[in-house]
């Protein structure tokens, strides 16, 4: 053999053995993404329970500010009580 087939082999032999080590990192990564997309989006999530005196008539636009939240939307309004996706 010469030296040429020599290199052609090892280099044949390295890039099968790269390819199936790559393609095992890429299975990996897929199989992660998928699971990651799919999960329970609240696994995460602390519930927090805060009570907080506010000024009387205060506004309700004013009510995301005063706790710090951007795009507090009020979803509906009973009595004294204000109602938002996270909490009343």
């Amino acid at each position: 053999m010469s030296k040429d087939n020599t290199n052609k082999l090892t280099m044949r032999v390295l890039h099968r053995y790269l390819g199936f080590f790559l393609a095992g990192i890429m299975a990996v990564y897929a199989l992660s993404g998928i699971v990651l997309i799919f999960r329970d989006t609240d696994v995460f999530k602390i519930e927090q329970q805060v009570e907080e005196k506010l000024a009387p008539n205060i506004k309700n636009e004013d009510l995301g500010r005063k706790f710090g939240m951007r795009n507090l939307k009020v979803s509906k309004e009973k009595g004294d009580l204000v109602y938002f996706q996270i909490g009343t």
